[in-house]
């Protein structure tokens, strides 16, 4: 096999990290079914006698680029690769206390073209980094970012599940294609509404809706991927926002059953408004909940300083090239 050699990419980390990894998968057909709980779409307010769950859990990660390279072969390929870190971990909510549970940090140096790199380490002070090998068999120079996406949404993916094993009822950040077991009733949210799914005749329902109200559930078959949906209005947006600002999509696996789903759905309505982020304090706001929220600032400070660790990077990847002379 060709030697690689690896080389910086100058440009930022972070440039084009705003790709919404979840706009791709949503692209895909899928047949809906806006009848499978009630026949008449219309509004359902949160039940006055709902009782919030004794524990809730909400689960997510953030990933960050440390520093992209691009690998160089004898024969003359170009590899895209990068340098990646992520963090995944979960927020208990039990009566009015929230609390953080141990998260895990992985790095990762991820080579495209089915090129599976060395691992790498350096010191950066008392700390010793370490960057687990990655292959993806993406050719493409977003290649690395979304197989850095599918290893943190993996994370996420076990750590809800463990999670719900112990009673807890659970929110994860993000769709439940990363899921393993069908069987698990964690509920995904997704923040950004980037297909409708429903027609337009029906997503009109969605401006009228109130806080805590949602829609009817609907069914989304795209025969791999198979989910009960709902949509839950958080708050109210202001007079200058979209009219479905406020609102979030929330899914179930249809596995669970469509009396599980309404339970799920009654449920978030009856919980999740009270989690509802400001905007003076979250640009992402009131999707972006409260929990969740305090839970990714935490992650990104576990994850390191951004610029040590690029600048451990780029020590180390000059180390290399002067080894080559």
């Amino acid at each position: 096999m060709d030697t690689i050699r690896l080389r910086l990419d100058p440009w930022p980390g972070d440039y084009d990290g705003a790709l919404q990894i979840e706009e791709l998968l949503e692209q895909q057909a899928a047949e809906i079914d806006a009848t499978v709980e009630t026949s008449t779409w219309a509004m359902i307010p949160s039940r006055a006698d709902q009782s919030r769950p004794e524990k809730l859990v909400f689960v997510d990660g953030v990933r960050r680029i440390d520093a992209r390279v691009l690998g160089e072969t004898d024969s003359g390929e170009i590899v895209y690769g990068m340098f990646g870190s992520l963090a995944v971990g979960a927020v208990e909510v039990v009566a009015s206390k929230a609390v953080i549970d141990d998260a895990i940090v992985r790095r990762y140096l991820v080579l495209g073209s089915n090129h599976c790199p060395d691992p790498e380490a350096f010191q950066i002070g008392d700390a010793l980094i370490t960057f687990d090998p990655y292959s993806t068999a993406d050719t493409a120079p977003t290649g690395p970012m979304l197989a850095l996406q599918n290893l943190m949404r993996s994370e996420e993916a076990k750590l809800a599940e463990e999670m719900e094993a112990s009673g807890a009822c659970v929110f994860a950040d993000g769709p439940l294609n990363y899921f393993s077991g069908l069987k698990h009733g964690t509920v995904g949210i997704i923040k950004r509404l980037h297909q409708p799914y429903i027609p337009s005749s029906k997503f009109a329902l969605l401006s009228k809706l109130q806080p805590g109200e949602r829609t009817p559930i609907f069914a989304i078959l795209d025969g791999k991927y198979d989910r009960y949906a709902w949509y839950l209005r958080l708050a109210e947006p202001r007079a200058l926002d979209y009219g479905v600002a406020g609102i979030i999509r929330l899914e179930v696996r249809t596995s669970v059953g469509i009396e599980e789903a309404v339970k799920s759905a009654s449920t978030s309505a009856a919980c999740l408004p009270a989690f509802a982020s400001d905007p003076c304090r979250d640009p992402r706001s009131p999707q972006n909940l409260v929990p969740v929220g305090a839970l990714e600032q935490e992650l990104r400070r576990r994850m390191g300083d951004s610029m040590l660790i690029r600048r451990g990077i780029e020590k180390r990847l000059y180390e290399t090239v002067g080894h080559e002379r």
